[in-house]
């Protein structure tokens, strides 16, 4: 609940995130900025990982676009489905659901158990631990259990988890968080 009203007075933040994703015998992480607006314009700059270089730019529909490069380079840009598995993640994640408002709408979505408990540090901040154990892992991208660590002081997330049974398959770090509010 803390985090929902902490997000109802942030306009806009961004943030570097570090993702790492196991989809069987693949692995993937990559490094990225992000910059979200309200009500729901996202930017993505990959600074490490396979797609270094690539901006991707949603603006709330069901299309982002890419753009690898910068000065004239930068200037072609193309079109794709939100969706599309060139420009999301080897376990379908694609830039919509880094924003708060994603993250704090999912476990309401999903069929399930959510739990809140104190957390682990994370980055050196104490956390509260809220975990959500789906009911379904088909109807949550194979995950069987996710575990949000909020941090204590700011009452936004820095760390999200997934798992596939006991396998760490998906892990989320955000950190170097700057936040607009309203007042």
């Amino acid at each position: 609940m803390a985090f929902k009203q902490t997000w109802a007075n942030i306009t806009s933040y961004s943030a570097s995130v570090a993702i790492f994703e196991r989809q069987g015998s693949e692995v993937q992480s990559s490094v990225l900025d992000f910059t979200f607006t309200k009500p729901s314009t996202a930017t993505v700059h990959f600074t490490e990982g396979v797609n270094a270089g690539v901006t991707l730019v949603w603006d709330g529909g069901d299309t982002v676009v890419a753009r690898r490069g910068s000065g004239l380079m930068g200037l072609f840009s193309k079109r794709f489905p939100l969706h599309d598995p060139q420009v999301t993640s080897i376990r379908g994640s694609s830039i919509d659901q880094l924003s708060f408002a994603s993250i704090i709408a999912h476990p309401q979505a999903m069929a399930g158990t959510v739990s809140q408990e104190p957390g682990p540090l994370v980055l050196g901040i104490p956390t509260q631990a809220v975990t959500l154990v789906a009911t379904s892992s088909a109807a949550d991208t194979g995950l069987t259990r996710e575990v949000v660590d909020i941090a204590v002081p700011t009452n936004l997330p820095v760390r999200i988890i997934g798992y596939q049974g006991t396998t760490l398959v998906r892990q989320i770090v955000i950190s170097n968080l700057k936040v607009q509010t309203t007042h």
